[in-house]
């Protein structure tokens, strides 16, 4: 098949979808299919059957850019002749549709949540309502909502969101969930990694390290984890917790607020690494209180490496969790006392070894492969 990617930005180290996009791009190229994909920047070159086109749009305003590329991918993508349109981001022209942001209204209120200050938070409201790039973000989705002939969901959470706060119906969303490297992911890093990672860190074996992997530090819960970490030295003065923190975010602005709490010695900020598996096989556990995330790809790295895993209600990767077996999942990000709770309970090795492995076996059921083949099957229910 020759097939369209669509994406505004193709740059892996920005995060997660774009990883995804990269990786899935390689794969169903291995395929043998003939992938093109559209792009206003991109972290990777053409190769073999894969082919980068880059458009162009005005870098400011904001709203200006998100609606021109919206109209010059349709304008391209509908001069050629393709067999499947997919768009991954702010696009027009699609057959096929995969938000992988999410709903736009549910990441709004994601936000909404993920802000303490009541001030700030009604500013926040005000600036949202008048912000021509969100009025433009909405109305692109509105857009995708009539012209996708089939709407691809990470997650039930997502699903769900669709139906509510957009004109989408049932019938046209598919449910197909992330897949991970079960290699590249394996409890087998343990002993190739964790020795060499954690004297770099200068962890003694004593230390409990808790890994938290994110670029949006405020909507991901980095603000509940630190004051979680902050509640168990009060707790457990006797208990030595590490929290390792994995992406780029507002590093100065955490790091003050760490100070604040009493726990700035605690928390390490690694930054962002080609070598992601090594720092999960040198934790112990994966706490990701997020306050709005479709389905995240890191709790399920996590689960693959063979660490016991803490998440919410709200990341959309909380689905494949059974509460207690292969995971745990608190209702709400700003439950310090429930964060806590879960964390102590994992005190005891041969507890996180064996959710961690229950987490493995779960993980295994979403392999990469899995996703790409229900991807090229969606296709082919539009063919």
């Amino acid at each position: 098949m020759k097939i369209a990617f669509c994406i505004e930005n193709l740059v892996p180290a920005r995060g997660g979808a774009e990883q995804y996009v990269k990786d899935l791009s390689r794969r169903v190229c291995e395929q043998g299919h003939e992938i093109h994909i559209f792009t206003l920047k991109s972290g990777i070159d053409d190769r073999d059957n894969l082919r980068i086109h880059l458009l162009k749009a005005p870098r400011r305003p904001k709203f200006l850019r998100t609606l021109s590329f919206a109209i010059k991918c349709r304008r391209r993508v509908r001069k050629e002749k393709f067999d499947i349109i997919h768009s991954f981001g702010r696009t027009w022209g699609m057959d096929v549709f995969q938000p992988l942001g999410g709903s736009q209204m549910a990441s709004l209120r994601g936000n909404i949540r993920s802000i303490d200050n009541p001030l700030i938070k009604f500013l926040r409201i005000l600036s949202y309502i008048f912000s021509l790039r969100r009025i433009a973000y909405f109305l692109v989705e509105s857009v995708q909502m009539k012209e996708a002939r089939m709407v691809i969901s990470i997650s039930a959470m997502v699903k769900r969101d669709l139906k509510k706060f957009t004109t989408l119906q049932d019938d046209r969303i598919k449910i197909v969930r992330n897949g991970v490297s079960l290699e590249k992911f394996h409890p087998r890093n343990r002993d190739k990694y964790r020795d060499r990672i954690r004297r770099e860190m200068k962890l003694n074996d004593e230390d409990i390290l808790i890994i938290f992997v994110a670029h949006n530090f405020r909507l991901k819960g980095l603000r509940p984890l630190i004051k979680t970490m902050a509640r168990l030295r009060s707790l457990h003065p006797d208990i030595s917790y590490k929290l390792g923190i994995l992406g780029e975010g507002k590093k100065k602005k955490f790091s003050r607020y760490a100070d604040r709490c009493g726990v700035g010695d605690n928390v390490i900020f690694i930054g962002s690494t080609d070598h992601a598996p090594g720092y999960y096989a040198a934790a112990d556990i994966s706490v990701h209180p997020s306050f709005y995330d479709p389905s995240a790809l890191v709790v399920l790295e996590a689960m693959a490496t063979g660490l016991p895993v803490i998440t919410t209600t709200y990341c959309g990767t909380s689905e494949i969790i059974e509460n207690g077996r292969e995971g745990f999942v608190v209702s709400d990000p700003n439950d310090i006392n429930g964060l806590s709770a879960r964390i102590l309970d994992l005190v005891d090795p041969d507890l996180r070894r064996a959710i961690g492995m229950r987490g493995r076996e779960r993980a295994e059921e979403f392999p990469y492969s899995r996703n790409m083949q229900e991807i090229l099957d969606a296709y082919g229910e539009l063919s």
